[in-house]
């Protein structure tokens, strides 16, 4: 990936892609292994508070690819791209908006299978997070798995590999790394060990979020902000304790039929120069 400066030179070093594959997952994955060996020892079941720790390999690799390929201009430059507000509010509207209407739709589904809605004191609390009220579980979604994923999946990862591909490609192999990162996961994490053949499922739906937050990024010149918030709100929604079943899967289902739709929109521009002025 190329970055140019307001002076108009370009910096460039080779192999910036590996920098972020390596440091992101070694990151991620180091904080992770204890956490598998202790599951593996007959350790408690509960994951503890040093699960989101984890959420930081991506921005630590998106970081640390950036300083390689630009020094300190390519980080600040990096910085400004991705944290930038420059953008259309239209996806203000659209980082806020979908996970309110996920709520809506997915408490109104479990309200009809359940014959009541669901008890809105237990809203986005969690057991990884025990005794916090849902704002302060959604300030830690933000901190964590919102801004330290998407720092690295949609704010560096995406953007470079569409200087290579298309954006349709370039999500659909985010998804890959997205997929693979979460590997060391399924020997800890209850929800993901007692997945078994939903293991599909999951996969599928992360390919179809990786087009969704793609074309969002895509959208809002490549500021990761409208993507974070999404993320944030999903997570809320989703790895809430009373979201186990009926609110989970139709959250997941509606961000499914929004994946395809979004990566058919991208398959249609993907011969459109994917890059914003000063980033090709």
């Amino acid at each position: 990936m190329r970055i140019a400066y307001p002076d108009g030179t370009e910096l460039r070093r080779p192999h910036a892609l590996v920098v972020y594959l390596v440091v992101t997952f070694l990151v991620t994955w180091a904080v992770w292994l204890p956490l598998v060996v202790r599951a593996q020892t007959g350790g408690p079941d509960r994951v503890p508070w040093t699960f989101f720790l984890a959420s930081a390999g991506p921005i630590c690799g998106a970081v640390v690819a950036s300083l390689w390929e630009g020094g300190a201009s390519g980080l600040r430059a990096w910085a400004r791209r991705t944290f930038g507000v420059r953008f259309r509010p239209i996806w203000w509207v659209a980082a806020i908006g979908m996970p309110i209407a996920y709520y809506l739709i997915a408490f109104g589904a479990a309200a009809v299978v359940e014959g009541s809605w669901p008890d809105t004191a237990q809203f986005g609390m969690t057991d990884k997070l025990p005794g916090l009220a849902w704002p302060l579980v959604a300030v830690v979604w933000v901190l964590t798995f919102g801004l330290g994923e998407e720092a690295g999946w949609r704010g560096w990862l995406l953007p470079a590999l569409s200087q290579h591909m298309s954006v349709f490609w370039a999500a659909l192999v985010v998804a890959a790394v997205w997929i693979t990162w979460h590997i060391p996961a399924f020997f800890f994490n209850p929800a993901y060990r007692d997945m078994g053949a939903g293991i599909i499922g999951w996969m599928l739906a992360l390919v179809c979020g990786s087009y969704l937050l793609a074309w969002m990024a895509y959208g809002a010149a490549w500021s990761i902000i409208p993507v974070l918030l999404w993320h944030a709100g999903f997570d809320l929604l989703t790895a809430a304790d009373q979201s186990a079943g009926v609110i989970a899967a139709t959250v997941s289902a509606l961000v499914m039929v929004q994946g395809v739709v979004c990566a058919w929109l991208l398959w249609r521009r993907r011969h459109v120069a994917a890059a914003p002025a000063g980033f090709g």
